[in-house]
């Protein structure tokens, strides 16, 4: 549970993007409400009885609100930033 709270500190360090703002940037905004509804997934879990359905949902959740800060975050910044510097 701490490693969820300090993943948020190395935040400022993996957004890679030279665009700061989100409303120029689409694909960072459709990620973002993902994974707003997997922030409420995880908390609709919190509160289940550890059953079956529940831990599978529970793990894929939680290994994509890690994966996002960890590996979306940084790979859309690379993406962006190749898409900004490459000339038609």
């Amino acid at each position: 549970m701490l490693s969820s709270l300090l993943i948020l500190l190395i935040l400022p360090y993996v957004g890679l993007s030279e665009t700061r703002s989100s409303s120029f940037r689409l694909l960072r905004r459709k990620l973002f409400w993902i994974f707003v509804l997997n922030f409420f997934i995880l908390g609709w879990i919190g509160g289940c009885a550890p059953e079956s359905p529940y831990l599978e949902i529970g793990q894929v959740a939680t290994v994509f609100y890690f994966a996002y800060f960890i590996i979306i975050t940084p790979a859309l910044g690379v993406i962006e930033k190749m898409l900004l510097t490459y000339k038609v």
